[in-house]
Order: C-alpha cells, then sequence, then structure tokens
C-alpha cells in the first residue's frame, strides 16, 4: 500500500496524528528498536503512552532506528489515536504525566498535534548526528557517553574526513544487507570537527540519512588513519565500490553518538 492509500485510510478512519521530540540516555538499551526480552527505547515509551491513555497496541513510528548505547538530543516519532488527545488532556499537562511514568532515562520535551500527512521517517530532509571523543585524560565519570582516544592528531582528522563528504555508495560501510529502493547510496552535506573543550572534540555528520553502523564505521576509519593502519587511498577505494563488497571491519562503540537533531 503506498503513501497516499495509507493516509486515505486514516483520513477515513478519523485519525488524529501527534508527533513527539524526546531525548534518551542510551546506556541501558539494547537501542530504540523493540527487541524479544530486551530493554528498548520503543518498547519503553509505548508502553507508558499506552497505560496513560488506557489503549492497547500503539504503534509508533519513528524518525530511524538508534543502536545499543547511542543517545539522543531529539529524536523525533509521531503516533496516531482515534481521538483528539487535546481534548481530553491540555498537551502541555499530558506531557507532564507522562515525564512522570516513564523511566528517567528518558525525557519527552513535545507533543504536538500535527497534520495527518506528517511522517517522521518519510519526511526527514536532514540527520546531524555527532560523535564524542576524549584525546586527552579518561574520564570514568564519562566513559558511557565518549570515546577515550590516545594520541589524537587533530589535523590527520581533518585532513581525512573531507573524503566522506558528498554523495557515496555507503556500502562498504554499514552492516545493512539489503538496500534496494536506494542501493546504499547516500550524502553526507557536512562534517564538522568542533573543539568541546581542552581534551574533547565532536564530529558533526550531517546529511541525508544514515544506515546501521554507517557514523560508527566512518569513525572507527578515520580514527585507523590516524593510526596509520589504513591510507587514504584505500579509504578512496572503500567509497569507489564497483564489484567486490567488503565492509569496513574498523567500527567505534556507540556510547559517544548522539542524535543531535532530524531537520524536516
Amino acid at each position: 500500500m503506498g503513501n497516499k492509500d495509507n493516509l486515505n485510510k486514516i483520513k477515513k478512519e478519523k485519525l488524529y496524528n501527534y508527533k513527539i521530540v524526546f531525548s534518551y540516555d542510551g546506556k541501558n538499551f539494547f537501542g530504540y528498536a523493540k527487541q524479544p526480552s530486551k530493554r528498548s527505547i520503543e518498547e519503553e515509551v509505548t508502553s507508558k503512552l499506552e497505560l496513560i491513555l488506557n489503549i492497547k497496541n500503539l504503534k509508533i513510528y519513528a524518525s530511524g532506528r538508534t543502536d545499543k548505547g547511542v543517545h539522543a538530543l531529539n529524536q523525533v516519532a509521531n503516533f496516531f489515536l482515534p481521538f483528539k488527545l487535546e481534548e481530553k488532556y491540555d498537551l502541555e499537562t499530558f506531557k507532564y504525566k507522562l515525564n512522570k511514568v516513564i523511566s528517567d532515562e528518558i525525557y519527552i520535551k513535545l507533543i504536538k498535534k500535527v497534520p495527518l500527512s506528517f511522517n517522521s521517517r518519510l519526511g526527514v530532509k536532514k540527520k546531524i548526528y555527532s560523535y564524542l571523543i576524549n584525546y586527552k585524560e579518561y574520564d570514568p565519570l564519562k566513559r558511557d557517553y565518549e570515546l577515550y582516544v590516545h594520541n589524537l592528531d587533530l589535523n590527520k582528522i581533518k585532513e581525512v574526513k573531507d573524503l566522506f563528504i558528498g554523495k557515496h555508495s555507503f556500502i562498504n560501510f554499514t552492516s545493512k544487507e539489503v538496500d534496494e529502493e536506494l542501493n546504499f547510496i547516500r550524502t553526507i552535506y557536512d562534517i564538522k570537527l568542533i573543539k568541546v573543550d581542552n581534551k574533547r572534540i565532536k564530529l558533526v555528520f550531517i546529511g541525508d540519512g544514515f544506515m546501521r553502523y554507517e557514523i560508527r564505521k566512518i569513525v572507527g576509519t578515520i580514527l585507523a588513519f590516524n593510526d596509520n593502519k589504513i591510507s587514504l587511498n584505500e579509504i578512496k577505494n572503500k567509497l569507489n565500490y564497483v564489484n567486490n563488497r567488503e565492509i569496513i571491519s574498523y567500527q567505534v562503540s556507540g556510547k559517544g553518538l548522539y542524535l543531535d537533531k532530524v531537520i524536516y
């Protein structure tokens, strides 16, 4: 069923569409998506919405799925209800009630009624992620929120990061097995290196969308270049994929990765 058919069905059923924006600490979750017998962001948000609304089988559509241990500052999702939420609750009051019962690792920042056509995943124009790296002194208090790297050469990072900017086949930089719709082609508009303080940097990725492990593999490859484990030409060859897929083995953990913003 196409998007237009789905929208017509929604209108016929007299449903109402609500957008939510929320942040979360991904440390103790096995990623965003629901998994059998494992703790997930999706399950936590969905179950608490169902509890307050006294409904079952609520489906939430998120802008994308973050991996195990990955954090979010502004994740976006939407869900449909067969009634107007604002006729039962003031939306600010509802947000307060939801935050009271949901895990304190998650915070609902916004609940807003939106047009039926709004789709949190298909409507995305850009996504902004950042990866936080500590390159000076290990901090045990932040071990789950940044990657500690010894002997980081910022000039080498600047030299290699721009290779990934532009429209490329990232087939060797994702664990995704099949990508029939886009054939692993994605566009990275910019990768910014920002100094957070005197011992931390963050790499900010702005793109039209990112596949599973893509950013983590790119950061892993950048750090491998920093350590002289891979050359610029080898990286270029991985990006200029022709026939034989050879997925890059360098990959950092999810703990330093943050979903910063989703742009529609």
